[in-house]
């Protein structure tokens, strides 16, 4: 099954090439059981990243928020928190049901704590490029990114809008799906690991601070995934070491 496989691959991907960024040791790897799944964790922290995450669950009979009725369902999430304030956060969300084929969803964006337009454009060029592969409106794969990332209390958004927000894919679109996540993938990397040795200021680290704050009340607040989950019996740790910022401040 195509789709399973691209999760082995990313996922031990991920989990390697973060590793090696922060360094030795610098990873931890559960996986804990609950009443409807398991969930495979792991967490870097290290040279670089002040925490980073690679969570893979699986999930029986529930239903998602995408969705009306119960299915079995799979989720393959990256949070990255840079340890430099003028790398932007990196978030990977994919999910889908695992009945029948798809439908598969997927948002991908930066959220920048302060000026970052290099890192910006780079990724947007990169999205850009695979949405014209794919005979796709580059505009039109980032619509609702800014509302969906955002909330009425905030003075902008977190969300970027560089990356994509993929929803209700079907069988024929896989490919899409999955080359847009490797070129996101790549172009965030190349960008975390140029970024590590960039000077930055105290007000800069304010700024990223401030930024871990918005997302922490973004998914206390209003994230209807995390909502679910806890309804369906998902560890307060799972999601802590799936999403939760390393510091923040509000």
């Amino acid at each position: 099954m195509k789709i399973i496989s691209f999760v082995d691959e990313e996922r031990e991907r991920a989990i390697q090439t973060l590793s090696d960024i922060a360094g030795q040791g610098s990873c931890s790897r559960k996986k804990i059981p609950f009443a409807v799944g398991t969930a495979d964790t792991a967490e870097i922290r290290g040279s670089g990243i002040e925490k980073a995450s690679v969570t893979h669950l699986i999930m029986h009979n529930v239903t998602p928020p995408e969705l009306s009725q119960p299915v079995d369902y799979m989720v393959f999430q990256i949070e990255i928190f840079p340890d430099n304030p003028r790398c932007p956060m990196g978030h990977f969300n994919t999910e889908w049901a695992l009945t029948g084929n798809g439908p598969y969803h997927m948002n991908l964006d930066l959220f920048p704590a302060g000026p970052c337009d290099a890192a910006l454009n780079n990724v947007k060029h990169a999205l850009d490029t695979i949405a014209h592969r794919y005979s796709c409106d580059p505009i039109k794969i980032r619509e609702g990114l800014d509302t969906h990332y955002n909330m009425k209390h905030w003075d902008r958004p977190l969300a970027a809008g560089v990356g994509c927000k993929l929803m209700h894919l079907d069988e024929n679109r896989l490919d899409f799906f999955i080359d847009a996540f490797r070129a996101f993938w790549a172009a965030y990397i190349d960008i975390l690991t140029s970024s590590k040795h960039l000077q930055y200021s105290d007000a800069d680290n304010q700024m990223k601070l401030k930024r871990n704050g918005k997302w922490l009340e973004y998914l206390t607040l209003k994230d209807p995934a995390v909502k679910m989950g806890l309804a369906v019996g998902i560890p307060p740790e799972v999601i802590i070491r799936l999403s939760y910022p390393p510091s923040a401040v509000f």
